[in-house]
């Protein structure tokens, strides 16, 4: 294959990575706490043996290498429901029960299950600094959320919340839309004990954290490598015409 084949390959396969990347992001561009996915790239000089001349014996190429978060606080809109909690500071998450173990989110839209147990939109057991589930009874009135995450009715105090943070975030895993675990230990087991407790994390009580996806930026971008990928496709069919015109008329000529 030729050279120009070899590197428009590479960048059309980068180009759709992106593509995915940007359409993921633009559709939990309204998730309540979801992280914006970006990519990293990196081009090397690889070796091409075959290539018929000294000068074409090394083509340059790109990849996509893996992928972070932006971890910029989204925007807090208020939805003055008292079980509806936001983080109003960066790296720091709410920890949950999956059938997976401790996981952690920063989606804070909490409702009650018919039991009184707080739990996430997806139905897991909000944890309080304890590890425990928190739980409320029939009689518990007017619930007040503080910045602590002590949680407390008109009847009394029914526990804290529990938020953690990790010095590097970005070695979380992600596990859905706005679940992460803790990152794998030498075992390759998550290690919940690298999340340190955050005895005041500045919860904000009657808000929720909003997706930090620029939506236009992301349909801007998404645009953009349409267009580059459209161009690549017209240089590889160039390319793909003048090889066959090229032995259409090396084929004349030896006959």
């Amino acid at each position: 294959m030729e050279n120009v084949s070899y590197i428009a390959l590479s960048r059309q396969k980068t180009l759709r990575s992106m593509m995915n990347n940007i359409s993921q992001n633009l559709a939990n561009m309204n998730t309540t706490g979801y992280k914006e996915q970006r990519m990293m790239f990196t081009d090397w000089v690889a070796k091409n043996k075959d290539a018929p001349f000294r000068g074409e014996r090394e083509i340059s190429l790109v990849q996509d290498i893996s992928q972070y978060r932006d971890t910029t606080v989204g925007n807090i809109e208020h939805t003055n429901s008292p079980l509806d909690v936001a983080l109003s500071q960066p790296d720091m998450f709410f920890a949950v029960e999956t059938p997976s173990g401790t996981q952690y989110t920063r989606s804070g839209n909490f409702n009650l299950d018919p039991g009184g147990q707080l739990i996430t939109n997806d139905g897991y057991p909000v944890l309080s600094d304890a590890g425990q589930p928190l739980f409320f009874n029939e009689a518990d009135g007017q619930i007040e959320i503080k910045g602590d995450g002590t949680i407390s009715t008109d009847i009394g105090q029914v526990g804290k919340l529990q938020v953690v943070t990790i010095d590097n975030v970005q070695e979380m895993k992600v596990t859905g839309n706005t679940l992460y675990r803790a990152p794998d230990n030498a075992d390759g087991n998550p290690d919940n004990a690298a999340m340190e407790l955050v005895e005041n994390p500045g919860i904000v009580q009657g808000a929720l954290e909003k997706s930090n996806v620029n939506s236009i930026g992301a349909m801007t971008q998404m645009i953009d490598v349409l267009r580059t990928y459209q161009s690549v496709t017209r240089s590889l069919e160039s390319e793909n015409e003048r090889m066959r015109n090229m032995i259409s008329k090396l084929g004349d000529i030896r006959a």
